[in-house]
């Protein structure tokens, strides 16, 4: 059986960034710490967020990102390797695809539960960080957004450790498909609508595949 699990923790700090002239503090540079760290309500503890408007909070404690598309992103930056938290999530995951991942999902890893809310959306701080003004249109272009989770049960996770399903709601939308509607324009009527009515996945998300398929939210 593949190994599903977490490859790698990865924390930040708050960093300086020059924007248009001024200075803006972000928490996108993160980076892998072996050891253990205590997962809270609101986030990992050590790892720090500028924006808690856009970043953290609830429904967006923690981002995992799937490890297999670190080669796709090795490319479009034209670099050999990326250390894993490059992208700026907490959790390096292998063998859980956005595909996969499904809306209400909820997943143990260690000693803690975790909920999957939302993809991610790609922040200008992204392409700040990689000094390159096309990252944000080449994420969207990719489907490749991760995905944030909240914290159903807070405990300990560690490098390593495995992932396993704990439950999954009977309506299943998966990550992809909330993104790639979300982003562009194919019809598929009958998802948009399952997706403009399922409360679980957050308003934001709704208007966005709703507004691109000329409806409203139920």
């Amino acid at each position: 059986m593949t190994f599903r699990g977490v490859v790698s923790v990865n924390l930040g700090q708050l960093e300086p960034l020059d924007f248009n002239g001024a200075t803006i503090y972000t928490g996108i540079f993160k980076a892998p710490v072996e050891r253990s760290v205590t997962v809270r309500a609101l986030s990992i503890e050590g790892d720090l967020q500028a924006d808690l408007i856009n970043h953290g909070g609830v429904s967006k404690a923690v981002y995992f990102y799937p490890s297999e598309h670190y080669p796709y992103w090795a490319e479009v930056l034209n670099v050999k390797t990326l250390e894993y938290g490059a992208l700026g999530e907490n959790f390096s995951a292998v063998g859980l695809s956005e595909e996969e991942a499904y809306i209400g999902d909820r997943w143990k890893v260690g000693s803690a539960i975790f909920e999957i809310t939302e993809p991610r959306s790609p922040c200008f701080k992204l392409a700040l960080k990689f000094q390159r003004q096309d990252l944000i249109t080449r994420f969207l272009e990719a489907t490749k957004p991760g995905f944030y989770a909240s914290v159903v049960k807070e405990g300990v996770v560690s490098p390593g450790d495995g992932l396993t399903l704990v439950s999954r709601p009977s309506e299943r939308i998966s990550v992809r498909d909330v993104f790639r509607l979300a982003v562009g324009f194919e019809s598929e009527p009958d998802l948009r609508l399952a997706i403009g009515r399922n409360k679980r996945i957050p308003e934001f998300w709704r208007r966005k595949v709703m507004a691109h398929g000329g409806g409203a939210v139920l």
